[in-house]
């Protein structure tokens, strides 16, 4: 019971972790609406739910590793990478929300797609399901920064 509860708790404060500069500094829709985007931009709900989905499997990779493994038995590696990931993750919300620097947003989302592509691979010798779970998130990471440098090209 105490492990279950460890897990769920684990999961509870990373998806809150990953979760809370959204709900604290919010986008400005109306100027992310007057942002010159490719046809093939999927559109903000869709944008949003896919956040919402892999801040889920992000919490339930950490959840994992935490019960598998334990957070001390970690290494210094996978710890560094997922907390340059969640920065990264992080410092996106703030600098969309303040800065509307697209470069800016174009390097910050390309190092979210790289540590993200890291955390598949050094979870892997913990846990290949948690390194499965990580894996939507570099895909989407990915996506998310070509997407990124194709708007930062058409408002330039």
């Amino acid at each position: 019971m105490v492990d279950k509860l460890s897990g769920i708790t684990t999961f509870l404060l990373t998806y809150f972790a990953f979760s809370i500069t959204s709900w604290l500094f919010p986008m400005d829709r109306k100027w992310l609406e007057s942002l010159d985007k490719p046809a093939w931009s999927p559109p903000g709900s869709v944008i949003g739910l896919a956040w919402v989905v892999i801040f889920g499997l992000i919490s339930l990779a950490v959840a994992l590793l935490q019960e598998k493994i334990g957070w001390r038995r970690l290494g210094w590696l996978w710890k560094g990478v997922f907390i340059a990931n969640y920065l990264f993750n992080q410092l996106f919300i703030i600098g969309q929300s303040f800065s509307r620097n697209l470069l800016l947003s174009f390097l910050d989302t390309a190092a979210i797609a790289v540590t993200a592509f890291a955390l598949v691979f050094v979870t892997w010798s913990y846990s290949r399901l948690a390194s499965m779970l990580f894996l939507p998130y570099a895909l989407w990471s990915g996506l998310a920064t070509f997407l990124s440098y194709t708007i930062y090209r058409l408002n330039r």
